[in-house]
């Protein structure tokens, strides 16, 4: 039922259609989409930002708490008296710090004439915390560690300057994780029923998340995590959870110092977008199917329509070189192109019937001139010649005769001897191109090597004569015939190609006589019809092919500019009767 052309015209203007509308609406769907994903990315990273602004703050208060400490006049006088009343009345500093606030010098050691050592100095890294503060000469807050007395602990501390401004101490203070209400300020963020608020350290350790039922528990194999550490900036990202699920997770840095803590605002996908733009992940899937059908309906339409006119035109080709059955194989396809080579079939077995008919007219008027030619050539060789020869004689006579001037009548004399020499020569070359004396008497290839002896030796040409195959005697219209081609192809080499040698080849295959005359001229376009060949000058070439198909042979031309010309005829052997 596909295989008529109008089946196929239906297929190949809906099909494309049908593509067409799929892609049109798949680009809205996916349009929506990214606008959909712009707007959640754009609220999220916002609500990152102002949650890590808040967590930086809440960092910041106990921060500035020690620095106003530190800014007493006792720490700038290195009062101690002093300086153990402010420390006993600060303590932990109105519970912004999980125990007392101690001071301690570059190698962590509480000042013992100040006050007594607090019990969480014993268990807490407070050398590696000063020796970084007195190095840096900035605030410094320690990654979470784990103590005996309480989890996730920090120290914070703060450089503490003489009057000349020298830095002598560190005011430091602990500081626990779960003290600071990182919980309850995530929670507070208004993100979607399953998105979830995280707080991460520069490893990606989740610090702090907000109460939700689908907050995870870790980041490892999420493809999001890399991303929003590696950042400097907030931003937003579509990634994929560790369990294959399509998330949107925006980011936003703490700033404080180089803790590389960051606010982790995460939501899956498919509670972002709309119900309607759920379906956009099946639109590839769709689009794929539509384009798989659409390239078997190509192929099919190929196969059906293109190939086998490809093939049509190919045997139409071989029928305009004379191979009248080129057009008995089917080439599939449409019924209508099956008609149509059945029709060129029709047509092409009306031309050889035609051309049969022309040939015995040809052959006829062929034979003809000949019987002339040989008529022609006996006579100048039988009567001319023996004229010619009998003048010579007569003259050598004359010349003893001569009795007046002899030195100068013997010397007009020799000349005309030597000019009727030349004429008596001429005269006879003119007999062998009329007909090939050789030809007659030894036979088809010894008179191509007297041919091609005197193209090499007439010209600036080299000719090489190459015979393979077992040579037999062929009828003399035939061999007359593929003489005659082979010496227009010289000709033509020698008017036309400007070449420098030329390689004349004979091959007698099973079925076939091969004539190859091959030059490496200057070449020319040949057409790719035989008709072409009168309307473009080439009347040589011409003559050849009409030589060719008067035996049913075939004629091909191979030639390009710069490239030498080849031509070579394939001509059958007589049928044996």
């Amino acid at each position: 039922m596909f295989r008529g052309l109008r089946a196929q015209i239906v297929l190949w203007t809906v099909l494309p259609v049908t593509l067409v509308l799929i892609g049109v609406a798949f680009t809205g769907v996916y349009s929506h989409e990214q606008a959909m994903r712009e707007l959640v990315e754009e609220r999220d990273q916002a609500l990152a930002t102002v949650s890590s602004a808040q967590v930086r703050d809440l960092l910041q208060t106990r921060t500035a708490a020690l620095e106003v400490l530190a800014t007493e006049q006792a720490f700038h006088h290195q009062d101690h008296a002093t300086q153990q009343t402010l420390l006993a009345e600060a303590g932990d500093m109105q519970g912004l710090f999980a125990g007392e606030v101690v001071l301690v010098d570059e190698t962590g050691q509480p000042a013992s004439e100040v006050a007594a050592s607090p019990p969480w100095t014993q268990v807490a890294p407070l050398s590696d915390l000063a020796g970084t503060i007195m190095a840096r000469q900035e605030p410094i807050l320690t990654p979470p560690f784990d103590t005996a007395w309480g989890e996730n602990v920090m120290l914070l501390g703060v450089p503490v300057h003489d009057e000349t401004g020298m830095t002598y101490g560190v005011l430091a203070g602990p500081v626990v994780l779960q003290d600071l209400g990182l919980e309850t300020l995530l929670s507070q963020v208004q993100v979607g029923e399953q998105g979830a608020v995280y707080l991460v350290d520069s490893s990606g350790r989740i610090l702090a998340r907000s109460p939700a039922d689908q907050a995870r528990s870790s980041f490892a194999g999420h493809t999001g995590l890399d991303v929003a550490l590696q950042d400097d900036n907030a931003g937003a990202t579509l990634c994929h959870a560790p369990d294959g699920e399509r998330m949107t997770l925006a980011y936003a840095p703490v700033d404080y110092g180089d803790l590389g803590w960051r606010v982790l605002i995460e939501e899956p996908w498919q509670a972002v977008i709309g119900p309607v733009l759920r379906y956009s992940q099946f639109m590839p899937l769709v689009a794929v199917l539509a384009a798989i059908v659409s390239v078997l309906a190509l192929y099919y339409g190929i196969r059906s329509i293109v190939r086998p006119l490809q093939a049509l035109g190919q045997q139409a080709e071989r029928v305009a070189w004379g191979d009248f059955e080129a057009t008995d194989t089917s080439v599939g396809g449409v019924q209508e192109i099956e008609d149509l080579r059945r029709t060129l079939d029709q047509m092409a077995g009306r031309i050889q019937s035609y051309q049969r008919g022309m040939h015995d007219y040809i052959a006829a008027i062929t034979k003809g001139q000949e019987e002339e030619r040989k008529r022609l050539a006996r006579e100048l060789h039988d009567d001319t010649a023996q004229a010619l020869i009998a003048l010579n004689q007569q003259l050598e006579m004359a010349q003893k005769l001569l009795s007046k001037n002899p030195d100068s009548a013997a010397e007009r004399l020799v000349q005309v001897r030597t000019m009727l020499g030349q004429a008596l020569e001429g005269v006879r070359r003119f007999s062998r191109d009329l007909r090939p004396i050789y030809l007659e008497d030894l036979g088809f290839v010894p008179a191509l090597e007297m041919l091609t002896r005197e193209a090499d030796q007439r010209v600036d040409l080299s000719v090489h004569l190459t015979v393979s195959g077992s040579a037999r005697r062929l009828p003399p219209d035939l061999e007359l015939a593929a003489y005659r081609i082979v010496q227009e192809a010289l000709n033509n080499v020698v008017q036309h190609a400007n070449a420098h040698e030329v390689q004349v080849q004979v091959r007698f295959e099973a079925e076939h006589l091969v004539l190859s005359v091959q030059d490496d001229g200057h070449g020319f376009e040949a057409p790719d019809l035989p008709d072409a060949l009168a309307r473009r000058g080439h009347f040589g070439l011409m003559g050849i092919q009409e030589r060719a198909l008067l035996y049913g042979g075939q004629l091909s031309i191979h030639s390009a500019p710069s490239e030498g010309t080849e031509v070579m005829v394939r001509l059958p052997y007589p049928i044996q009767q």
